[in-house]
């Protein structure tokens, strides 16, 4: 990674029906929810005042649109590169399913894949070690760009991923950690070192629209 100090702003995507639903989305193409465009609403006036000199996305619906609000917000739309590299991991036969479902019909599999996804993946879908290096080829990729400030729009799953490659978080304790749809992870880096200044801040959305963004300060 470069030398310079950089600033990654993640952002999960806000929320789908399927969310709400508590059922495994991974590559199924959901689109947001009138919930989950409300809160991408609430995002962007969050990042108003901090104009990202390049923005990504991964191609899902749910991230894309998130992402077009928030630019729209800070002022700077159609400023969106997409990247296939971000893309949620696949669940292959949990797709669909609910996660009750997926435990009554897993048990085992899903118990172990909860504890340590290195151990083992859902059937047909894609090993988590795989995830985090297209994820972390991808971030690398960004922090060479030029620019201070670059935001980035995907999943749950990806930004975990990401934290295992900028961070060493270990794959045992990804699932431990919250975060919610829209809610913020925040990355500095800097002399090939990386370190968190927020993890799910998602204030935004419990305040009120019309509070404006320079109250809601990035750290």
């Amino acid at each position: 990674m470069p030398d310079t100090s950089k600033r990654i702003v993640f952002v999960r995507h806000g929320e789908t029906e399927w969310n709400r639903e508590l059922r495994y989305q991974g590559r199924t193409d959901v689109p947001l929810s009138p919930e989950g465009e409300q809160q991408a609403e609430l995002v962007g006036r969050r990042l108003a005042a901090w104009r990202p000199d390049a923005a990504f996305s991964s191609p899902m619906k749910r991230a894309t649109r998130t992402a077009e609000i928030i630019l729209e917000k800070t002022g700077v739309p159609g400023n969106l590169t997409v990247l296939e590299e971000i893309a949620e991991m696949s669940f292959g036969e949990w797709e669909t399913l609910r996660v009750a479902e997926v435990k009554e019909k897993f048990p085992e599999r899903y118990a172990n894949w909860r504890k340590d996804p290195s151990t083992g993946y859902p059937p047909g879908g894609e090993p988590f070690e795989r995830v985090c290096k297209r994820v972390d080829t991808a971030i690398r990729e960004i922090l060479d760009l030029p620019g201070k400030r670059f935001l980035v729009v995907c999943h749950g799953g990806t930004i975990r991923a990401a934290m295992v490659g900028m961070l060493g978080f270990s794959f045992s304790s990804v699932w431990n950690i919250r975060l919610d749809n829209c809610g913020i992870v925040v990355i500095d880096t800097w002399s090939s070192h990386s370190t968190m200044a927020c993890w799910n801040d998602s204030s935004h959305l419990r305040l009120s629209p019309g509070i404006a963004p320079e109250m809601l300060p990035l750290p």
